[in-house]
C-alpha cells in the first residue's frame, strides 16, 4: 500500500483521535469511575492520561505499538489500579476491538467507522445520566440509527477539523476544582494527636465559670 501523503495521513489520524475520545466518553466503566471519583480527586486527570497512553500506540505508519490483546489487558489493568475498578463485563475488549477497528480503517482512508463512533457518542451522552452509555460498534449500527446520528448531532463531524476540535476537547468536561474554604481549621492529618480540650477553671468551692450564653435575637 502506498503511503498516504502528509496532509492525507494528518487528516486520517484526527479522524481516529476523535474515535478514540468517542469510544472512551461512551465507556460506561471509564465514565462511571470519572463521575463518582473511584480514582480520588486526579480522576478526569486519569482519564486524560489514559486517552494520552493509548494515542501514543498509534502513528500514521498504519502499524500499532501493540497487539489488540495487549491492549485489552492494559485496559483492564488501568482500571484496576487507578480507579479500583474489576471489570468483568469484557467491556474491555469491546473498547479495544473497536479501537483497533477504527484505526485499520482511517489506515485505509476510511472515517465511517471513527465518524459513526463520534456519532453514537454524542448522541449516548445527551441522554445521560438518565442512560448510561456503552461502546457501540459499526455492526451494532442499524441504517435508520446510522442515518439520524449522521443528520443530527453528528453533523459536524464531516471533515478532519471539526474531529481535531472533537480529539481535543477534554473527555468528561473540565476536571472539577477545590472551592476555597476560609477560616476553617485545618484538617487532623493521619496519626495526628487530636487538639487538647481547654481546661475548666474551678473555684474554691468546688464550681466551674460558664461563659454566658448570647441571647436569641428576638426575645
Amino acid at each position: 500500500m502506498a503511503a498516504p501523503q502528509p496532509q492525507a495521513a494528518a487528516d486520517m489520524m484526527a479522524e481516529f483521535q476523535a474515535g478514540v475520545t468517542a469510544a472512551l466518553r461512551s465507556w460506561s466503566a471509564l465514565r462511571t469511575a470519572v463521575e463518582t471519583d473511584w480514582g480520588g480527586a486526579e480522576s478526569h486527570a486519569k482519564s486524560e492520561d489514559l486517552r494520552s497512553n493509548i494515542l501514543s500506540q498509534f502513528d500514521a505508519s498504519g502499524k500499532p505499538k501493540m497487539e489488540q490483546e495487549e491492549l485489552e489487558d492494559n485496559l483492564a489493568d488501568y482500571m484496576e489500579e487507578e480507579f479500583s475498578v474489576m471489570l468483568e463485563d469484557g467491556s474491555e475488549r469491546q473498547l479495544a476491538e473497536v479501537i483497533f477497528r477504527m484505526y485499520d480503517a482511517c489506515a485505509r482512508g476510511d472515517v465511517t467507522l471513527c465518524r459513526q463512533v463520534v456519532a453514537n457518542a454524542q448522541k449516548v451522552v445527551s441522554t445521560l445520566p438518565a442512560q448510561k452509555a456503552v461502546v457501540q460498534t459499526e455492526g451494532e449500527l442499524d441504517d435508520d440509527d446510522d442515518d439520524d446520528n449522521m443528520a443530527g448531532s453528528g453533523a459536524q463531524m464531516s471533515s478532519a477539523s471539526a474531529a481535531a476540535s472533537y480529539a481535543s476537547e477534554g473527555l468528561f468536561g473540565p476536571a472539577p476544582t477545590a472551592k476555597p474554604q476560609a477560616n476553617l481549621s485545618p484538617q487532623r492529618q493521619l496519626g495526628e494527636a487530636a487538639p487538647e480540650k481547654p481546661q475548666v477553671e474551678v473555684d474554691d468551692d468546688g464550681f466551674a465559670d460558664v461563659a454566658p450564653r448570647k441571647g436569641r435575637k428576638g426575645r
